[in-house]
C-alpha cells in the first residue's frame, strides 16, 4: 500500500469553506505537514480476490494541531476502495503546517494506492543484514516556469523514495546508482517527469521547471470586506487578467460585484447602494484619495502588478472609517518582490511598465509607471466610422507609484509609497444632426500622493499601526460657456491604529483618521443656480455671482474604538462607536454607533447582520454664501443589511443580502428666504432631504481551480429622494442613478485542447435605463436669443435599457524565465447603440439620444520576467 499528498494552494484557514479570511492574509508556506501517524486502509475483500488495484485521491482538511477535520473523495477508483480510503484517511495524524513561522490549517491533496504487492511501512528500520540506505544523492530545486519562483511542497519520487520540496523549493534524496526516474507533482501545476544518472560517490544536483496549471494561489481579495465576522470573496490575479470587459484591471472587478450600478458614460465612478458617488469613500493604504479611476473608466488610478488585495464593502462598515453615507473602497498595495520582477504590457490604449526587487537584504522597491493614448485611438476609429456616435468621450490620463519596504526588524516594517495621476478628458467627434452642440466640455483632475507607514509588533498581542500622508491636486473642469471651475488642494492625511487581543475571544481596536487641508484655491465662474421663485421684496430675483474666488483651510478629524468578541464558537460581534468632526465652511460634528455580527451555521452555510448610523459633510459647494447656506449640518443615513452564504459544491456558492438605507437631512434646494447680515438672502439649501434605498443582492461563484471561473451578479435595486421643492442642485443626486435591475454574468475558460495556454472570456452586462426629466416645452429669451427649457427638476422618464456583451481571448507562452502573453479583448461586441444622455435641438422640440461607442476592439502584448 502507497499513500502521498499534495498541497492544494495552501492559504491558511481563511482559505478553507466556512472560515473567515478577513483575520490574516495568505503568507508564505515555511513547513509543509508530515504524517506522523499513518493509517493503513482495509483492502476491499472482493477487489483483491479478483487481483484489482487502485488509486484514491482525497481532499483533507487539516487543522493547525494536525487533525483531519474535513475528507471528502475528489478521484474515486470504485470497487470499495473509496470507502476504505475514507475510513483511513480520519485516523491519520499529521504535523501542523506552518505558514510564516506559525501553525495554520490548510487544505491537501491525500493519495492511497492500493497494491497487491506489500511494502514497508515508512520509516521501518532496516531488517538485520540488509544494505544500509544510499547516501543523498540527488538532490535540487523545484521552480515554476516563468516566474521563477520555489515551488513549495512539492512531491518529488524517485527510486522509491520520495520528499517534499521547502520554502526555498530544495529537495534531498537517497536513491539507487544508475539511471533512476524523477516524477514531480504539485497540485498546481503539471507533473514532470525526467531520468537522472546517478553516478557512485557522486551527488547529483538538478533543477526542475513546472509549468502551472492551476490558479490556486489566491493573492488578491476582491469583495465584501465586512471585517472579520464576515467573508470575503477571493479572486486570483491570473484570474482577474482575464475577465472581460475589465481590461486586466484589479479594481475594475468591483463594477461587476452586486450592490454597484452602472455610471453614466461608464466614466468610473462608483454608485453604490443607491447613493451618489460621493458618498462612497476610496482609500490607498487606508489614507484617502481623490479617486480609484481615471476619469473615462478605462482603468484605476493605481497599477494592478502592485495591489495585493481590493478591500470593497458596498454598506455597513466598521467604525474603523467614517465620513461617508455609502460604500468603501481600499487598495491595499503589497511590498516589492525579494526578486528582480520585470513587466511590460502594451495594448490599444494604453503602455505598462514595472521593475521591483531588493536594494539590500530587508530593503524592497518597486516603480510602474501607465501612460494612455486612447483619445488619438478613438478619434482615430471614430473618423472611420459610418455608425459614430454623436458624442464620444475620449480621455487621456498617466499614473506612476513608486514604492519603499524596508524590514527595519522583525517587529518594524517601514513603508514609503509616492504615486500620481493625470486625467485630461474632452468630448469629441460631434455629429449631433441639429441638436445641441456638446462640444466644450472638458476636464483635467491631477494629483500625487506620499504615503508613509510604520508598523510594529509590540508583543504578540499587541499590533500597532501609524500611516501619514500628503498631497496636491488640480481639477478644472469646463461646461460650455455656463461654468467653469479650477481648485487647487494641498492637503496631509493621519490615522493611527492600535489593536489588542485581550483573550481568544476578545480582541479590542481604537484609533484616530483625519485630513487637514492648509490651503485650498477655489475659482469659479458660473450661470445662475437660483432655484425659480426664489425673489427678494423690492428687488426682484436674487442672482447668484458669475464669478467666485475663495481660498480656505479646513480639516476633518475622528476617532473610533470596537471591539471583536467571540463568546461561542463560530459567533462574531463587532460594535463599534466613532466620533467626527468637520471644520472648512462651517463646523460641524457627529457620532457614530454600529454592530455588525456573523454566525457560521456550519462549516458550508454562514449567516450575518449589520446595523449602523453614518455621517458625512455636505458638498462644499453647498456650504457657501453664494450659492447655498453656511448652516447646514451634516447628511446622514441608518443602514440595515442582513445576508447568507452558501457552498452548494466545494467550487459552488450563492451569496444573498437584503439591505435598507433610510437617509435623512440630506442637502434640500429650498425657496426660502432669510435676512444675513442686515440683508435679504436666499437660503439656497436646507438639511431637510429624505430618501431611501433598498434591494437584494445575489452572487452565485464558481471559484477558481479548474478550467472555468466566473459568476452570475443581480442586483434588485430602488434608489428614491423624498424631495419636495425641484431644482437648484448643483450635481445629480441618488434618485439619478436609480437601476432597478442589474445583471452581470462573466466567466474564463482554459481550452488546452485548442492551445495550451489558450483562454477565453466574456462578460454579458444587462442594466435598466436610468431615469431623466424630458423636456416639454421652452420659453424664448430675447436677452440671449436662445430658448429656455422649462423644467420641475423631477424625473418624469426612463431611458432605454443597456445590454453590452464583452469578449476577451488570451494566449500564454511560459518560457523557463518569463512569459509572454497576447491578448484581444472587445467591448460591445454587437456594437449596440447603449443610450447615455438625452440631447435636444435649439428649440426643445426634438430629442436625441447621447450614446457610448458601439464597438471597442483592443489588442495587447504582455511580457513578464
Amino acid at each position: 500500500m502507497r499513500t502521498s499528498l499534495v498541497l492544494l494552494g495552501l492559504l491558511g484557514a481563511g482559505a478553507l469553506p466556512g472560515h473567515s479570511a478577513a483575520e490574516e492574509p495568505a503568507g508564505v508556506l515555511t513547513r509543509a505537514p508530515a504524517v506522523v501517524e499513518p493509517a493503513e486502509p482495509a483492502y476491499p475483500p472482493e477487489a483483491k480476490a479478483q487481483g484489482l488495484t487502485g488509486q484514491v485521491t482525497l481532499e483533507l482538511e487539516i487543522s493547525e494541531q494536525g487533525q483531519v477535520t474535513a475528507a471528502e473523495v475528489t478521484r474515486p477508483a470504485g470497487h470499495g476502495f473509496d470507502e476504505a480510503a475514507l475510513e483511513a484517511a480520519w485516523r491519520l495524524r499529521f504535523s501542523p503546517a506552518e505558514i510564516d513561522g506559525k501553525p495554520s490549517a490548510v487544505r491537501i491533496e491525500y493519495r492511497f494506492s492500493f497494491t497487491l504487492t506489500p511494502t514497508p511501512a515508512p520509516g521501518a528500520a532496516a531488517a538485520p543484514g540488509e544494505a544500509a540506505p544510499p547516501p543523498l544523492n540527488l538532490g535540487g530545486r523545484v521552480l515554476e516556469m516563468g516566474t521563477r519562483l520555489p515551488v513549495v511542497a512539492a512531491l518529488v519520487q524517485a527510486g522509491g523514495q520520495s520528499a517534499y520540496t521547502d520554502r526555498e523549493g530544495r529537495f534531498r534524496l537517497s536513491v539507487p546508482v544508475g539511471e533512476v526516474k524523477v516524477v514531480v507533482s504539485d497540485a498546481a501545476h503539471a507533473s514532470f517527469e525526467a531520468l537522472e544518472a546517478v553516478a557512485e560517490g557522486k551527488r547529483t544536483e538538478v533543477t526542475y521547471w513546472l509549468l502551472r496549471t492551476s490558479s490556486a494561489n489566491e493573492t488578491v481579495v476582491t469583495g465584501k470586506r465586512e471585517q472579520r465576522e464576515v467573508e470575503q470573496q477571493a479572486i486570483s490575479t491570473s484570474e482577474i487578467v482575464r475577465i472581460a470587459g475589465v481590461s486586466g484591471d484589479t479594481v475594475k472587478v468591483v463594477q461587476n460585484l452586486p450592490g454597484v450600478a452602472r455610471s453614466p458614460f461608464g466614466i468610473g465612478q462608483l454608485v453604490v447602494r443607491g447613493g451618489n458617488p460621493r458618498d462612497t469613500q476610496v482609500y490607498v493604504d487606508d489614507l484617502p484619495v481623490p479617486a480609484v479611476f481615471h476619469f473615462g473608466g478605462l482603468t484605476s488610478i493605481y497599477s494592478s502588478e502592485l495591489i495585493d488585495e481590493v478591500q470593497f464593502e458596498p454598506g455597513n462598515f466598521e467604525a474603523t472609517s467614517g465620513r461617508a453615507i455609502g460604500g468603501r473602497v481600499n487598495l491595499v498595495t503589497r511590498d516589492p518582490k525579494d526578486r528582480l520582477h520585470l513587466v511590460g504590457d502594451v495594448n490599444t490604449y494604453q503602455a505598462t511598465a514595472m521593475v521591483e526587487g531588493p536594494a539590500s537584504e530587508n530593503v524592497g522597491m518597486a516603480f510602474a509607471f501607465r501612460r494612455s493614448y486612447a483619445d488619438f485611438i478613438i478619434r482615430q476609429e471614430l473618423s472611420r466610422s459610418k455608425n459614430a456616435p454623436g458624442i464620444s468621450v475620449a480621455p487621456r490620463y498617466y499614473d506612476l507609484q513608486a514604492k519603499v519596504a524596508w524590514r527595519a526588524s522583525p517587529d518594524d516594517k517601514v513603508r514609503f509609497d509616492f504615486f500620481g495621476s493625470d486625467d485630461r478628458l474632452a468630448f469629441t467627434h460631434v455629429d449631433t444632426g441639429g441638436l445641441t452642440n456638446l462640444d466644450e466640455l472638458k476636464y483635467s483632475n491631477t494629483f500625487y500622493k506620499a504615503n508613509l507607514r510604520w508598523d510594529h509588533r509590540v508583543s504578540d498581542d499587541t499590533r500597532t499601526f501609524l500611516a501619514l500622508g500628503g498631497g496636491w491636486q488640480e481639477v478644472v473642469g469646463q461646461f460650455g460657456d455656463y461654468y467653469t471651475e479650477t481648485d487647487d488642494l494641498w492637503s496631509t492625511t493621519f490615522r493611527a491604529t492600535v489593536h489588542h487581543r485581550l483573550s481568544p475571544a476578545v480582541e479590542l481596536v481604537a484609533g484616530t483618521d483625519g485630513q487637514w487641508d492648509p490651503r485650498a484655491a477655489v475659482s469659479v465662474s458660473a450661470g445662475s443656480l437660483d432655484v425659480p421663485g426664489q425673489v427678494s421684496s423690492g428687488t426682484g430675483v436674487f442672482v447668484s455671482p458669475n464669478r467666485y474666488r475663495t481660498a480656505i483651510s479646513g480639516y476633518e478629524a475622528g476617532a473610533f474604538a470596537e471591539a471583536v468578541l467571540e463568546p461561542a464558537k463560530g459567533l462574531r460581534i463587532v460594535p463599534g462607536v466613532r466620533a467626527d468632526a468637520h471644520h472648512s465652511l462651517a463646523a460641524l460634528s457627529w457620532a457614530d454607533v454600529r454592530l455588525n455580527a456573523g454566525y457560521t451555521l456550519d462549516e458550508a452555510t454562514q449567516v450575518r447582520a449589520a446595523v449602523g448610523l453614518y455621517h458625512q459633510a455636505p458638498p462644499l459647494g453647498y456650504l457657501t454664501t453664494e450659492w447655498g447656506n453656511p448652516g447646514l449640518g451634516p447628511e446622514a443615513s441608518w443602514q440595515y443589511s442582513v445576508g447568507a452564504k452558501r457552498w452548494f459544491l466545494p467550487q459552488l456558492s450563492l451569496d444573498v443580502d437584503l439591505y435598507y438605507k433610510r437617509l435623512f437631512d440630506l442637502a434640500l434646494p429650498t425657496s426660502e428666504v432669510v435676512v444675513r447680515d442686515g440683508q435679504q438672502v436666499p437660503l439656497h439649501f436646507v438639511s431637510a432631504g429624505t430618501g431611501k434605498a433598498y434591494g437584494a443582492e445575489f452572487l452565485l461563484r464558481w471559484d477558481p481551480g479548474g478550467r472555468f471561473f466566473g459568476w452570475i451578479a443581480y442586483s434588485l435595486s430602488r434608489s428614491l429622494r423624498d424631495q419636495s421643492v425641484s431644482g437648484g442642485r448643483l450635481q445629480q443626486e441618488g434618485s439619478a442613478y436609480d437601476q432597478p435591475n442589474n445583471l452581470v454574468a462573466l466567466g474564463t475558460f482554459e481550452l488546452p485542447e485548442l492551445w495550451t495556454g489558450l483562454s477565453s472570456g466574456f462578460r454579458l452586462r444587462y442594466t435598466t435605463g436610468n431615469p431623466y426629466e424630458r423636456i416639454q416645452g421652452a420659453v424664448y429669451d430675447a436677452d440671449s436669443d436662445a430658448y429656455q427649457p422649462i423644467t420641475t427638476g423631477r424625473y418624469n422618464a426612463r431611458m432605454p435599457d443597456f445590454l453590452q456583451l464583452d469578449l476577451r481571448v488570451d494566449k500564454k507562452w511560459t518560457h523557463r524565465l518569463w512569459i509572454l502573453s497576447v491578448y484581444i479583448e472587445v467591448q460591445n461586441v454587437t456594437a449596440r447603440k447603449n443610450v447615455e444622455a438625452p440631447a435636444y435641438n435649439y428649440d426643445y422640440t426634438k430629442r436625441g439620444w447621447v450614446t457610448g461607442i458601439p464597438f471597442f476592439p483592443g489588442f495587447g502584448v504582455r511580457a513578464e520576467y
